[in-house]
C-alpha cells in the first residue's frame, strides 16, 4: 500500500529557518522493507545484462583499460615494522585520472619523512606496520584552497566559512587499537601551519585498515579530495613474505572509488546545499580511471578498500560470461579462520576485504573484468535518476601474461589462534539504537540521525557512556529504506544476527503522534525491537565471522553486533591463547570516541553520535 504523509519537521539547529517546516513523502514502506529483507550480505545481484555494461558511461575521450593500476610500488609506502617515526603532509596538488581527462585539482598525503615517495598527488602512501610495534605518525597540515570549497555548507555541523581557504582536518586510523587523544576524532581538527603527531601502539591483528580524514562537516569533501590511504599491519600469521600468502608484487591494495569530473577537469561534485549521497559516474581505482593491471599466472592477494563516499559495490571478477570464483580470506580486521569461497562480495562504504584470487588457469591474453552489480542507493535502486543514483558497472579489468606467478597453495587454516566467537558469553548491556531519516517538504531527505539525535561535539548527556574491558551487543534497529555502513571507532566486533521487523509499527511506538519523525524527539535510548520483530534470526554469512569495524545495517532489520570496549574482558583470553573467545586487539583505553553511518553524507550531516569509554 501507497501512503502519503505530511508532517511538521523543526529545522536543525543552524539551518535556514523554513527550510524544513513540513514533509510530504511517498513510498511502499512495506514492499521497500519486504524486498530489502531478502538481501543477505553479499547474496542479492541484479541480473547481468551484458547491454547494459557495454554502454556504461564513459567521458568524452577516456578509454577504460588503458590506465595501468597504481601497485603499492608505485602509491609509495612507508615502512613502520621497525616502529620509529614518519612525516607525511597534506597538500594540494593536481592529478591525472586518465590521460585523456585534464588534470584534476585534488589533495594528497605526500611523504616527508620515512616514505619511498614524496610526490604523491592523490592519497597517500601505504604505511606497513607491525603488531605490538608501536609508531609515530607526523601529519602536517599544508593545505590551500579546497577543491571543492563550492560545496562546503555552513549549515552542516562543524563546518566553517574558512574551510574554503584554510581547510581544517583530523586523521582518523580507521580500524585502529588508539588511545582517544590519538584516534582522529572529528571536533580534533587542526588547520593549516599546523601539525598533529599521533601514536600508534599498533596492538591489533594483521589487518588492512586505513587512514582517512575525519574533520567535522567536511569529511566527504576532504576525502572526496583524496586524503585517505592504506595501512597494512603483519604479524606472525600474515608476514607478507610470501612464505604463506602472496606478498608484493602480487599483494595489491585495490581503493575502489567513483569520481565525476568537468571537462576541465576539475572534480564534479554538487555546490551547497548539502547533497544527501554522492554517486559518480567513473570508476576510480588507486586513483586511476577503469585502469588494468597485467596479472601472471597464479594467485594474487586484492587488498580491496571501499573508498567511495556512498556507493555499494557488488563485485565479481567476469572471465566472459562467467564469474570466477575467488577465496576472501581476510574482513575489516584480520584474517578469517579459513578461506571462504565465493563468486562475488558486497562491500559496504568503509568496508574492507582481504581476497585471493588464482589466474593460473586462465589463457595468456584473457581479459577478467571486476563487475559491479550493486544499485546506488542500495539496496532500493535510484529513487531519482536524477539526483545521483546511478550505476557503475565496470571498474577495473586484469589481463593474463603468458609468466608463471605464485602458485603456492592457500593454507586451509589461516591463523594460529582461530577466532573464538563471542555469542554465549554474557553481557554487560544490551543496547537498543534505532537509524531514523528526516525529510523536507518535497521528500527530499535533510539527515539521517542515530537515536534521532543530532550530533554534539561535546558534553551531552545523551552520549553514551560504556565500561572498558566489557562485552556489549548493540542491537541497530534501521528504519530507514537504505543501508548504511555502521563504524566504531576504537573496537573490532562480531556480528551475531539480524532480524527483519515492523518498522512501521516501531516508528509509531518509537514516536508517537508523528507521521514522520522529528529530530531530536523520542527517547535515548530508543525503545527496543523486540515487540515488533518478524520470524527467526539469520546468522552471518561465513565472510562476516571474522573481525568487523563496519557492519552493513540492512533496510527493514535489527542488526546485532557484540562489541568489545576492552581487552582485558573477565573470562576472555589474551592473544587468543586457550579455548576461549578473545579480542583482536590488546589494549585498553578509556575516553571519548565516536560510531556513525559510513556513507561520508550521512556523517558530516549528523548521522553520529559520541560513546565514552569509563572506567
Amino acid at each position: 500500500m501507497n501512503m502519503t504523509v505530511i508532517t511538521a519537521v523543526p529545522a536543525k539547529p543552524g539551518t535556514t529557518p523554513g527550510a524544513a517546516t513540513g514533509a510530504i513523502m511517498e513510498f511502499s514502506r512495506r514492499t521497500l522493507f519486504g524486498a530489502s529483507a531478502a538481501v543477505g550480505v553479499g547474496l542479492l545481484l541484479p541480473p547481468l545484462r551484458l547491454a547494459t555494461v557495454a554502454n556504461a558511461a564513459v567521458p568524452t575521450g577516456v578509454t577504460p583499460f588503458t590506465e595501468p593500476l597504481p601497485t603499492l610500488a608505485d602509491l609509495g609506502f612507508i615502512d613502520a615494522t621497525g616502529g620509529g617515526s614518519a612525516t607525511i603532509s597534506m597538500v594540494n596538488a593536481t592529478h591525472k585520472f586518465h590521460t585523456a581527462l585534464a588534470a584534476t585539482p585534488t589533495f594528497a598525503y605526500q611523504g616527508v619523512k620515512g616514505a619511498t615517495r614524496n610526490d604523491q598527488n592523490y592519497l597517500g602512501p601505504v604505511i606497513v606496520a607491525k603488531q605490538g610495534t608501536p609508531f609515530d605518525l607526523v601529519v602536517q597540515n599544508n593545505l590551500g584552497v579546497h577543491p571543492l570549497a563550492s560545496a562546503i555548507d555552513t549549515s552542516v555541523g562543524g563546518a566553517l566559512s574558512t574551510d574554503g581557504t584554510s581547510p581544517r582536518a583530523s586523521t582518523h586510523l580507521h580500524g585502529g587499537n588508539t588511545a582517544a587523544g590519538m584516534d582522529g576524532d572529528p571536533t580534533a581538527t587542526f588547520t593549516p601551519h599546523n601539525s598533529f603527531s599521533y601514536h600508534y601502539d599498533n596492538t591489533q591483528e594483521a589487518a588492512g585498515i586505513w587512514y582517512h580524514d575525519h574533520a567535522l562537516g567536511i569529511t566527504r569533501l576532504n576525502v572526496f579530495a583524496g586524503l585517505a590511504g592504506g595501512y597494512l599491519i603483519r604479524n606472525a600469521d600474515d608476514d607478507g613474505l610470501g612464505i604463506k600468502l602472496p606478498a608484493a608484487p602480487y599483494e595489491v591494495p585495490l581503493i575502489i572509488q567513483d569520481r565525476s569530473f568537468k571537462a576541465d577537469g576539475t572534480f564534479d561534485y554538487p555546490p551547497a546545499p548539502w547533497t544527501p549521497e554522492f554517486f559518480g559516474d567513473v570508476a576510480t581505482v588507486n586513483g586511476k580511471a577503469w585502469p588494468n593491471l597485467d596479472v601472471n599466472r597464479g594467485k594474487y592477494r586484492f587488498r580491496v578498500y571501499n573508498g567511495s563516499n556512498a556507493r555499494f559495490y557488488n563485485l565479481r571478477f567476469l572471465n566472459g560470461l562467467n564469474s570466477l570464483t575467488f577465496h576472501q580470506i581476510g574482513s575489516d580486521g584480520g584474517l578469517l579462520n579459513a578461506p571462504v569461497p565465493l563468486n562475488q562480495l558486497l562491500l559496504a562504504p568503509g568496508e574492507r576485504a582481504d581476497l585471493v584470487v588464482d589466474f593460473a588457469g586462465l589463457r595468456p591474453g584473457a581479459t577478467i573484468t571486476l563487475f559491479n552489480g550493486a544499485v546506488a542507493p542500495y539496496p532500493t535502486g535510484p529513487r531519482l535518476r536524477r539526483r545521483g543514483g546511478a550505476p557503475l558497472y565496470r571498474i577495473m579489468q586484469f589481463t593474463v601474461t603468458p609468466a608463471a606467478g605464485w602458485t603456492k597453495p592457500i593454507p586451509a587454516n589461516l591463523r594460529k589462534y582461530p577466532i573464538k566467537p563471542f555469542a554465549g558469553q554474557p553481557v554487560a548491556a544490551t543496547r537498543s539504537m534505532d537509524l531514523v531519516e528526516i525529510h523536507n517538504t518535497a521528500g527530499d531527505p535533510l539527515m539521517v540521525l542515530l537515536n534521532n539525535r543530532n550530533f554534539h561535539p561535546g558534553a551531552n548527556p545523551d552520549n553514551m557512556e560504556v565500561r572498558t574491558n566489557t562485552l556489549e551487543q548493540w542491537e541497530i534497529i534501521n528504519t530507514t529504506v537504505d543501508a548504511h555502513p555502521i563504524h566504531l571507532h576504537f573496537t573490532q566486533f562480531q556480528v551475531l544476527n539480524r532480524q527483519t521487523f515492523n518498522a512501521t509499527s516501531y516508528l509509531a511506538a518509537a514516536y508517537p503522534n508523528q507521521v514522520l519523525v522529528a529530530p531530536n524527539t523520542g527517547n535515548v535510548p530508543p525503545p527496543s525491537a523486540t515487540p515488533f520483530l518478524n520470524g527467526g534470526t539469520k546468522p552471518p554469512a561465513a565472510n562476516e565471522l571474522g573481525w568487523k569495524d563496519t557492519v552493513l545495517a540492512t533496510p527493514g532489520e535489527v542488526t546485532r553486533i557484540l562489541v568489545p570496549f576492552g581487552a582485558n574482558i573477565p573470562g576472555f583470553n589474551p592473544a587468543g591463547k586457550g579455548s576461549g573467545p578473545f579480542t583482536a586487539f590488546q589494549a585498553s583505553h578509556i575516553g571519548d570516541y565516536v560510531w556513525h553511518c559510513h556513507i561520508l553524507e550521512h556523517e558530516d550531516n549528523d548521522m553520529m553520535q559520541r560513546y565514552v569509554i569509563i572506567p
